[in-house]
């Protein structure tokens, strides 16, 4: 017998298993190898000031902290650096928005992430284009593609991987299902009803010396030596198009660096986000198949806040404890129809 089936191994479906295994369950996790997950191929940024206006999210500093104890003990079980913090300069657009950051930096809780202030001529010497100046803040990055990968071995090594397509009838002996397929999930029998909005992104590996991260709504973070990742577009229709021409040209006419310093495009990438229409998660319990759980829909913010709220998950699922109510899919029962 299973206690816990894992249905997708994205972020999402990884966190959670893991957490489940840690707590003694038994836990099988299937994973059907999309071509199109946005785990598989997101930068992971970790931005506690999202935004053109620099608001924290919710629960920001508790997120926070749940990521960096997650992926911490994960380093320390591997051996493998996974999550590291860096300064991440935000170029402002506006001179509304440079003064809008100088005030917000006058808060406590904003001066947490924040730190200085960066005149034009410093971020030139840095090659960045910032006619205005930019704010710099803390900010923190998971290697998602080497986090994944390690999941998958652990998992492996622990006899709880299975590749395939769910089928329920395969699964019988699963006590609980938790379904953390992605995007995928709009085409779930018992959770596709909910009010999920699934946006494309695609990002671009380029060769380029730049040495320090920034922002315009556009980013660009040094990924190796001469090599640095930028990103990202939004796109709700033709989700499966792959990298798109159009995608490319948007990222390179907005970066902040010089038109003349236009890099070398070494790969191209894209995936597909699950995020919904209020921008909040959707997790707990089918009405009527107690069997069936949801945990989904984190979209770009799925490095900040998995860790998190699937320690609320698993309280959820093992001793009943409220989810919180921003992201209960209680919050929709009243306006959506029952699925199957």
């Amino acid at each position: 017998m299973i206690d816990f089936l894992i249905v997708g191994h994205g972020l999402a479906g990884s966190a959670l298993a893991h957490m489940l295994l840690k707590c003694g369950q038994r836990v099988v996790v299937l994973d059907d190898k999309s071509p199109h997950s946005a785990s598989k191929v997101a930068a992971g940024l970790i931005n506690p000031l999202i935004g053109p206006k620099f608001n924290a999210p919710l629960h920001a500093k508790d997120c926070l902290t749940e990521s960096q104890r997650f992926f911490r003990s994960i380093e320390k079980e591997t051996g493998t650096s996974l999550y590291g913090e860096f300064l991440l300069h935000r170029v402002f657009v506006s001179e509304k928005q440079r003064d809008l950051w100088l005030e917000k930096s006058k808060a406590p809780v904003f001066r947490r992430y924040a730190r200085s202030v960066e005149r034009r001529k410093a971020c030139e010497k840095l090659g960045l284009v910032a006619p205005l100046g930019a704010g710099t803040q803390l900010a923190n990055r998971l290697d998602f593609p080497l986090f994944l990968k390690l999941s998958e071995n652990m998992l492996r090594q622990a006899g709880c991987w299975q590749e395939g397509i769910f089928e329920e009838t395969d699964w019988k002996e699963a006590k609980k299902i938790v379904f953390c397929e992605g995007y995928r999930v709009m085409r779930n029998p018992w959770f596709g009803h909910l009010p999920f909005s699934p946006a494309q992104g695609e990002i671009l590996l380029m060769e380029t010396g730049l040495s320090v991260a920034a922002s315009n709504g556009t980013w660009i973070v040094p990924e190796k030596k001469d090599r640095c990742l930028a990103g990202s577009t939004w796109k709700h229709d033709d989700l499966e198009s792959g990298p798109t021409e159009n995608g490319k040209n948007k990222i390179l006419e907005n970066l902040p660096i010089p038109n003349a310093d236009t890099p070398v495009i070494i790969e191209h990438r894209s995936g597909i986000r699950p995020g919904t229409r209020d921008r909040s998660p959707i997790m707990g319990k089918h009405r009527e198949n107690a069997r069936m759980f949801l945990f989904n829909g984190f979209g770009s913010r799925g490095a900040a806040t998995v860790p998190f709220y699937s320690k609320h998950m698993l309280d959820f699922m093992i001793g009943e404890i409220p989810l919180p109510k921003e992201a209960d899919l209680k919050r929709f029962e009243k306006n959506e129809p029952l699925s199957r």
